[in-house]
């Protein structure tokens, strides 16, 4: 018994460290992250401690990652990596776990957004450039429904923008949650004449992303003005920028 328990043990470890030192590359290509529409042009280290470059979704370029395995969250079922990025669209980093039916939970997360490389961007956004800072502790989704949500989202948009908006503009913040399944980002100020920018972006997997700005209350004539100029269009007494992004977003 003890002679079988050890070659038990022995063949054990042979396979952990197969698979500890096995090519990341190469393992992602088994994993059939490729039919899923993930390439990557080149790939370096092992699946424990490893760097994916030419990273792409859908067709779209997604810049460098690195990736350093957590073993210790293997021991709860779950397959968890420290990861820093840094790519076209900006630069982030945090910890990115899966679980069993496919849930996805991003911890500690850092991430700097760049806005002029998003899809659609606003002429506004085009004309000035504008950032936007994602900081938190979780976002959890479980399948296709958004399940937590903690964190805060800032941008300097605003400050970008003086010449069309104006100046007295709050700090343009929001407190990232769910909504309906969907991660919601939202941002909002408001200046002291009463005038209110509110942007949101949702997000959930399977779905594409909804985007809406829109400059709400008291606003001055020479706003009402420059708002078509910049893209928005009226909605009652408000002013609306609004666009769906054509990539669905799917968990791996």
């Amino acid at each position: 018994m003890t002679r079988l328990f050890l070659v038990l043990l022995l063949a054990t470890g042979f396979l952990v460290g197969v698979f500890a030192f096995a090519p990341i590359g190469k393992v992602l290509q088994l994993s059939g992250a490729e039919q899923h529409g993930f390439r990557w042009t080149g790939a370096e280290g092992s699946v424990m401690d490893g760097r994916l470059r030419g990273m792409s979704f859908q067709g779209k370029p997604y810049g460098d990652a690195g990736l350093k395995l957590a073993p210790g969250a293997l021991l709860s079922g779950r397959i968890q990596y420290a990861v820093d990025w840094i790519g076209e669209h900006g630069q982030g980093a945090g910890n990115i776990s899966f679980g069993s039916g496919q849930k996805f939970q991003l911890d500690d997360f850092n991430i700097d957004l760049d806005l002029l490389r998003l899809e659609q961007a606003a002429r506004w956004i085009q004309q000035s450039g504008g950032r936007v800072q994602l900081t938190g502790g979780v976002i959890r989704f479980n399948g296709s429904q958004c399940a937590e949500a903690t964190g805060t989202a800032t941008s300097d948009v605003l400050d970008r923008n003086r010449e069309i908006l104006g100046d007295g503009w709050t700090d343009m913040t929001g407190d990232l949650h769910c909504d309906a399944g969907d991660l919601i980002i939202p941002l909002q100020s408001e200046n002291g004449s009463g005038t209110r920018f509110l942007a949101q972006l949702r997000v959930a997997p399977g779905r594409p992303g909804r985007f809406e700005a829109r400059v709400s209350g008291m606003i001055p004539r020479q706003l009402q003005f420059a708002l078509p100029i910049a893209g928005f269009k009226p909605d009652g007494g408000d002013f609306v920028y609004a666009y769906a992004s054509s990539i669905r977003n799917t968990l791996p």
